[in-house]
């Protein structure tokens, strides 16, 4: 009990809260408005409180609170008239919570941590997708070197075709013009040489006898071995293409085998021997120019800048 409370006589135990409250105010020779002025207060809630009738309106925790606050302020005891105020009409008193403080270190660090940790992983898993993607693109620029170098190796054995086709050509022309010629030497040289104890008209005679059934079997043969590469050749289309700029192709024969594939440079030449009809695709068609079996093939159709893809017939279509 402290120092500014006073117990309550013992001919005021028996009264009510509101009856002490009333004696102890008149006692002290307190108006209503003067109490009420004092703790700021209606006079109605005083009067209220002196009469045991609490207002049902006001909540019993403001309640309890003008009780304390009247007790207070008459120096009764405010703990023992509250406790009996509490018991008289049965309001119970809210247990006192712990307030949790929000300045608590250790929380905040593990906050903090886990935070720390959840940007460890992100990074880690944006690093390993750079490198992914660097990888990737490493590979694709590997195979797509190996392919281009392939192309235009395939290119260059192409543009070489027609210049080897020639000189086989050539080689087995003179093989042939020149082996009738060895074998009818082989034949001249044993004829001349057995009649030298004799006379010599005879053996040239006889040479010349053997010479001539032998020229014209040695003449036939050549003319029967072009005329079977020249009618080779006649059934092969002649494609020539001609590139005033860059341009990607993909030429393929009527086989469906690809004969000319790649990036072609400005200024080059291509001429191909194959068999038509053509599937040709062109990444630039207003920059090549077509001829096939020496006729110009119209490429005012195709628009420039735009992939074109179609089929060139050759001599039999």
């Amino acid at each position: 009990m402290s120092n500014n409370e006073q117990a309550p006589p013992t001919e005021l135990a028996e009264l009510s809260v509101g009856q002490i409250l009333q004696q102890e105010r008149a006692r002290r020779s307190f108006t209503l408005q003067f109490v009420a002025k004092q703790l700021n207060l209606k006079v109605e809630v005083l009067q209220s409180l002196e009469a045991d009738q609490p207002d049902k309106s006001i909540l019993p925790t403001f309640m309890r609170g003008y009780v304390r606050s009247y007790a207070r302020f008459l120096k009764l005891p405010e703990q023992q008239l509250l406790t009996r105020f509490e018991q008289a009409h049965k309001v119970q008193s809210s247990p006192v919570k712990v307030m949790k403080t929000f300045s608590n270190r250790q929380a905040k660090q593990q906050t903090e941590a886990r935070f720390m940790w959840l940007t460890y992983v992100i990074a880690a898993i944006l690093l390993a997708s750079f490198a992914i993607w660097l990888w990737q693109g490493a590979r694709d620029f590997t195979g797509f070197a190996d392919n281009q170098l392939q192309s235009d190796t395939l290119i260059v054995e192409e543009t070489n075709l027609p210049l080897q086709d020639n000189i086989l050509q050539t080689e087995s022309a003179n093989n042939v013009e020149n082996a009738p010629v060895n074998e009818t030497a082989t034949d001249i040289t044993p004829v001349a040489e057995v009649p030298v104890e004799t006379d010599i008209t005879q053996p040239v005679d006889a040479a010349a006898a053997m010479i001539e059934p032998a020229l014209p079997v040695a003449s036939l043969e050549p003319p029967l071995q072009s005329s079977v590469l020249e009618q080779n050749d006649a059934d092969l289309d002649r494609l020539k293409m001609t590139f005033s700029d860059n341009c990607w192709i993909d030429v393929l024969d009527s086989k469906g085998e690809r004969i000319a594939f790649g990036t072609k440079q400005g200024g080059y030449v291509m001429e191909l021997n194959a068999q038509g009809p053509f599937t040709i695709t062109l990444g630039n068609p207003g920059v090549v120019s077509i001829e096939i079996n020496g006729q110009l093939f119209d490429m005012s159709r195709f628009p420039g800048g735009r992939v074109a893809k179609f089929t060139l017939a050759g001599q039999d279509e």
